[in-house]
């Protein structure tokens, strides 16, 4: 039986309210990580310490997730409308957990018991890359652009890389004595967050090529 005009606008008004409820956590998401960077790579004594609010992040899952639910019990979708959904409520779970690691980085901020900084090039290289995956990501699901997304998952080999050779960086630094212990141990913690940062960005993009083919990892599902 063929789904009624009234019926298939409805769907669509919510599908496109899904697009922009995830692109609103997606840019919160962003916001907090960016703020939470830079309140450690650019540490200013001045200012109160960095308390981030996850919250509005944690509804915005709710609310997702519960529309998602809702509309796969009432509506009958299409099997690409169907696969928009159950990328989706993979989609969300990563922001959540992107949100959670603004939190760990403002936490790691706020705890090092020292005012040394230091400028680390390779660092700041990092974290941008880490930060364009996560919005490129984000993009090629709202485009359904498929190159996009697996340009995406290529660029994880690049901070993969990188995150060694930070790690290798920071531990000969340190036998130096360069930086401190303190500031070492913080430091690599920052670089594991950015490396899963970029992580959860190829998870969402992967979940990006399956809404737009089907196919997840080279599988069709």
């Amino acid at each position: 039986m063929s789904q009624s005009k009234s019926s298939l606008t409805r769907m669509e008004e919510e599908l496109v309210n899904l697009s922009e409820l995830i692109a609103k956590m997606s840019s919160l998401v962003e916001h907090h990580l960016t703020i939470s960077l830079d309140a450690f790579v650019n540490f200013d004594a001045s200012k109160p310490p960095l308390v981030i609010d996850d919250n509005p992040i944690n509804a915005l899952e709710r609310e997702i997730e519960t529309i998602c639910i809702n509309f796969l019990v009432r509506e009958r979708p299409y099997a690409r409308d169907l696969r928009f959904v159950g990328g989706i409520l993979q989609v969300v779970s990563d922001l959540e957990r992107l949100g959670d690691h603004a939190e760990d980085i403002a936490y790691v901020s706020r705890q090092m018991k020292t005012k040394e900084r230091h400028n680390i090039p390779a660092l700041n290289e990092m974290i941008a890359i880490a930060m364009e995956m996560v919005r490129d990501a984000i993009d090629s699901l709202i485009r359904k652009d498929q190159q996009l997304a697996e340009d995406v998952i290529k660029r994880d080999d690049i901070v993969d890389r990188m995150f060694q050779e930070l790690l290798d960086y920071l531990i000969e630094e340190n036998d130096n004595e360069t930086y401190s212990s303190n500031f070492t141990i913080y430091a690599t913690l920052i670089v594991k967050y950015i490396e899963r940062i970029a992580d959860h960005a190829v998870n969402a993009a992967e979940w990006a090529v399956y809404i737009i083919s089907g196919f997840h990892k080279d599988k069709q599902i």
